[in-house]
């Protein structure tokens, strides 16, 4: 029987409906244990009896569950209820990047500081010999404060793991696929850096690069026909970001971007006409330091959010994606951190790691000795400000944030630059100005 709203599936009981996957449903959920909110996904109800979907969607958990990272919504469990496999996901507070494109293109910096996230996903994919293959607006989900969580691994495939399927059929989203993909041939990592660039090129022009009226036309298309370069659609776009997305569209794979890391190194580089790379290189990456593992993340958001609650896990994230070394996001984090003795016992590090006592004592002196007073009826007043553009946490942010600011101009600075495009940014001050 179809799955409804109000149905209690073993532990959860369905909340609502979220939308549709690749290969499944996808059900907003209540851990009737815990009292988590959680997103749930089964196998739709018509193709339970299907075997081969069955191993499709056993392949999808295996591969997820192997993938844990900020920029990758997490999976908790999987499980059988009923007779259906089910994936107990993280539920993503937020919209899909194709529902944002429905209002036409993103800014220039807001798209370059998606893809470099992206990016920094499929990276680490890729490093699990992971290739997603279906790269679309409809997997990218946009969280609170802009965080991307890259999401439905329902085609993606393991290097060295049998095809999934059969010869001369393709899989993934027309508009969306790579040529090699098109024809059924090999599918690396390149196949995923194009379809990432097919989609930035959407997010810049607010057009697909290539266009057709039938599936037979798109896959002749995305075979053969060369886009016309972003700048030349939107002249907006700085002349680096368009070569850059041009590369990514090459239609052999030996011309494009070789690794997700190499094309987050081009934006990274990419710092003229007013846009900044979204991610300033340190000089610990330089050096070739060895990055932070997701279990280190992972025990660092858990300490940090003994000290400052649930923000801590969209700051570990941030801290991720502008720091490279543990070292250098725990440091990063423990500016967050108020009380001295809370911030001491979170920067104690495992033997024999030493901290920069030169970054330490810049920490200290960030502590909010000479933090103005502020009304909480203003406070409150800016939190609902601040709210459409960061959701539900906006509270927390404002109220951080007035406990060290030592101004009422350096908080709306503060609580500005939570806001990713300069659009909304300047619409925020805008309507705070008269609150002090």
């Amino acid at each position: 029987m179809p799955i409804q709203i109000g149905d209690t599936l073993g532990d959860y009981q369905v909340t609502g409906v979220l939308g549709r996957g690749g290969m499944g449903k996808v059900f907003r959920v209540r851990n009737l244990v815990s009292d988590r909110e959680e997103a749930m996904k089964v196998v739709l109800p018509d193709l339970d009896e299907n075997v081969a979907l069955a191993d499709r969607f056993l392949r999808e958990i295996k591969v997820h569950a192997s993938l844990q990272h900020p920029n990758i919504a997490a999976l908790h469990t999987a499980l059988r209820i009923e007779g259906r496999l089910v994936m107990i996901m993280e539920l993503v507070e937020g919209v899909s990047l194709e529902e944002t494109l429905r209002h036409g293109p993103v800014e220039i910096p807001v798209a370059i500081d998606y893809v470099h996230q992206i990016l920094t996903a499929l990276a680490f994919a890729h490093a699990r010999g992971v290739i997603h293959r279906d790269i679309k607006p409809a997997n990218i989900l946009i969280a609170v404060g802009g965080v991307i969580k890259l999401t439905d691994f329902g085609i993606a495939r393991s290097t060295g793991a049998a095809r999934l399927t059969g010869v001369g059929l393709a899989v993934g989203t027309l508009a969306y696929m790579s040529p090699e993909q098109i024809r059924s041939g090999q599918v690396d990592a390149r196949s995923d850096i194009y379809s990432l660039g097919t989609m930035f090129y959407e997010m810049v022009t607010g057009h697909h690069p290539v266009q057709a009226d039938t599936e037979h036309a798109m896959m002749n298309a995305q075979l053969s026909v060369i886009p016309p370069e972003p700048s030349a659609v939107n002249a907006k776009v700085p002349q680096a970001v368009s070569a850059a997305i041009m590369r990514a569209l090459a239609k052999e794979p030996g011309l494009r971007f070789q690794t997700a890391l190499e094309f987050r190194a081009a934006l990274r580089d990419i710092g003229q006409a007013g846009f900044p790379a979204p991610v300033a290189p340190s000089a610990t990456a330089a050096s070739g330091a060895t990055a932070a593992t997701t279990t280190e993340l992972a025990e660092l958001e858990a300490r940090l959010s003994r000290a400052i609650g649930p923000i801590a896990g969209r700051l570990v994230a941030t801290a991720a994606r502008r720091y490279t070394t543990i070292s250098e996001i725990r440091q990063a984090l423990a500016g967050e951190i108020d009380d001295p003795k809370e911030r001491a016992a979170f920067l104690k590090t495992a033997p024999g790691v030493k901290t920069d006592p030169s970054v330490t004592a810049t920490m200290v002196a960030r502590t909010p000795t000479a933090a103005a007073a502020f009304d909480p009826n203003k406070l409150d007043r800016l939190a609902q400000a601040l709210a459409p553009y960061l959701g539900p946490i906006a509270k927390v942010v404002v109220s951080r944030a007035a406990r060290s600011a030592p101004s009422a101009e350096e908080l709306l600075n503060a609580l500005a630059a939570e806001v990713s495009s300069e659009g909304d940014r300047q619409r925020f001050l805008a309507s705070v100005r008269s609150v002090f």
